[in-house]
């Protein structure tokens, strides 16, 4: 018992209770009691003889503690992928009420900035529609004095062209002589004009021959009249050209006035866009996100829902992983006894064995599982499976042998008069370069030597009940460090070959 607790009570790996694992460090101690017991009875029996060793204590308490760290990290992987599935299905149930709660206050917000919208809306079609009318009469207006203007022009044009038409005579009467004003000639001198410009001398040949140097007079007078003629179709033209430019400014005036209305409706129309504007982007906003709410509801929702029946399966398995945790300890107690102790023992004694352990354990109250398969703990389907295609017979006192074999700490010395294992063995460990010899080969020694130096599986034949003392200390696993070799001995071995 002291042994044993030495050398648990450091072990943090193990998962249980302070009292489980003092009752663990006693119950290995009854665990050699009551094999050393069962040696004894086994003997009288089939009168084979075996025995219990501090070594195997040893080697038990160091079985266990390496089964459990394996154990422990498998089952505690498995769990912790299982909690982490649930964690999700948890978190996804819990997003999707999230989400509900998200997407209510979003349909709230989305109702309020409707309505909100809908307010502005009718404000812009108000806006709009007053505008619209104040377009029209702008338009009534430009419409107006587009018309003067077009009128303006066809009368300025036809007055500029009589003008132009006047202008010659015009400038010859005033080339003729500058004394009078060719505005101030009125229509009754025009009148008395006409008998004398009627008359056939009445021209400049006649007047240089008759009159002289005031000849000028002749070729004024006729320019003058000329002058008046045509004036006197050019002034109404004039008037009615101020008349029409005066009407021009009018309208031009109350063209600006309705285009100052048409420009403050517009930007209050404009302003009102705008609000109108964010008001359905915010409104569209929200509808993007409301919709990619309910986008990851639905998925969160389909996941749940496909996962349902997952959830419960899991639910179990990691309730079932827990218990196996928790069971573990008790597990690893009897299976790592059984390859410490079974392996010289029949099919009968390794179950009488292991149900005497079971009632100690229940007495001590270790929990561990009831039906417990200690085949199914140690090795998995297809591992037997491999073993029994190599030569491995299939019958459950084999499976054991073959866990035992591979799974105990110690060197397994086979009772094997049909060379089953033998077959088995050289299947099994034809690709790691398997060397067969025995203890009388005269190469023993080098194969020996060799298989140790190169990491190489060793298999000695015809073994009788004494043993080269060279095997002493491998047997014993009395390794030397030095360095980075370990020596056996005077053998120098290289670690990663020899501990492959």
């Amino acid at each position: 018992t002291a042994v044993s607790h030495h050398f648990l009570s450091q072990y943090q790996d193990l998962r249980c209770s302070e009292d489980a694992r003092q009752s663990v460090v006693v119950a290995m101690g009854t665990f050699q009691d009551l094999v050393a017991e069962k040696c004894g009875e086994y003997f009288e029996r089939f009168r084979r003889l075996t025995f219990v060793t501090p070594k195997s204590y040893l080697s038990f308490i160091d079985s266990y503690k390496v089964i459990y760290s394996e154990k422990i990290a498998h089952v505690g992987m498995l769990a912790e992928r299982m909690n982490t599935g649930l964690s999700k299905l948890m978190e996804a149930e819990q997003s999707v009420s999230l989400l509900s709660d998200q997407l209510l206050l979003k349909e709230q917000e989305l109702a309020v900035t409707s309505q909100r919208a809908e307010g502005v809306l009718q404000e812009v079609t108000a806006k709009a529609q007053a505008a619209e009318k104040v377009k029209q009469q702008v338009q009534k207006v430009k419409d107006k004095a587009q018309l003067i203007v077009d009128e303006i022009e066809a009368d300025k044009t036809a007055a500029e062209s009589k003008l132009e038409a006047a202008r010659p005579a015009l400038e010859a009467a005033e080339a003729a002589l500058q004394v009078r004003p060719h505005d101030s000639i009125t229509e009754e001198v025009v009148e008395l004009l006409a008998p004398y410009l009627d008359m056939d001398d009445y021209n400049m040949e006649s007047a240089k021959r008759i009159c002289g140097n005031v000849a000028g007079l002749c070729s004024w007078t006729q320019a003058m009249v000329d002058f008046f003629s045509i004036n006197k179709e050019v002034l109404p033209l004039k008037a009615n050209l101020a008349l029409q430019e005066a009407r021009l400014l009018l309208a031009q005036a109350e063209l600006a006035k309705a285009q100052d209305q048409l420009d403050a409706k517009q930007q209050e129309l404009d302003a009102v866009q705008a609000l109108y504007d964010a008001a359905m982007k915010e409104k569209q906003d929200l509808l993007d996100d409301a919709q990619t709410c309910r986008r990851k509801m639905s998925n969160a929702t389909a996941l749940i829902d496909g996962l349902g029946g997952e959830k419960v399966r899991w639910t179990d398995s990691s309730a079932r992983f827990q218990t196996q945790i928790r069971r573990l300890v008790g597990d690893v107690l009897l299976s790592s006894g059984f390859l410490s102790y079974a392996g010289p023992f029949n099919q009968e004694y390794r179950h009488l064995l292991l149900e005497l352990w079971k009632q100690d354990m229940e007495d001590r109250r270790i929990p561990f599982s009831p039906d417990l398969d200690v085949i199914g703990l140690l090795v998995d389907s297809t591992t037997v499976s491999e073993w029994n295609l190599q030569g491995l017979p299939s019958d459950d006192l084999s499976v054991q042998n073959g866990i035992v074999v591979t799974k105990a700490s110690r060197y397994p010395l086979l009772i094997d008069p049909q060379g089953q294992a033998k077959t088995w063995i050289q299947n099994r460990e034809r690709e790691q370069q398997l060397q067969v010899t025995s203890l009388n080969h005269k190469y023993f020694r080098s194969h020996l030597e060799d298989s140790l130096s190169l990491g190489r599986p060793l298999l000695l034949e015809d073994v009788g009940e004494e043993l080269d003392p060279v095997l002493d200390n491998i047997l014993d696993k009395n390794y030397i460090r030095s360095g980075s070799t370990y020596k056996v001995g005077q053998l120098l071995l290289i670690p990663p070959l020899f501990f492959h």
